[in-house]
């Protein structure tokens, strides 16, 4: 039984890691936005 706890145990941090990474915003280095030169943004006028 101890290598199925081993086992289960090295499940559980593995899925609990990826709900951690999961959690994490992937927007968060984007909260300053950069403006677009009016040269870009009338292209297709």
């Amino acid at each position: 039984m101890f290598i199925y706890e081993v086992f289960v145990n090295l499940i559980t941090k593995i899925f609990s890691a990826l709900g951690t990474i999961a959690a994490i915003n992937p927007c968060m280095g984007y909260f300053d936005e950069p403006e677009v030169p009016k040269e870009i943004s009338k292209l297709y006028e």
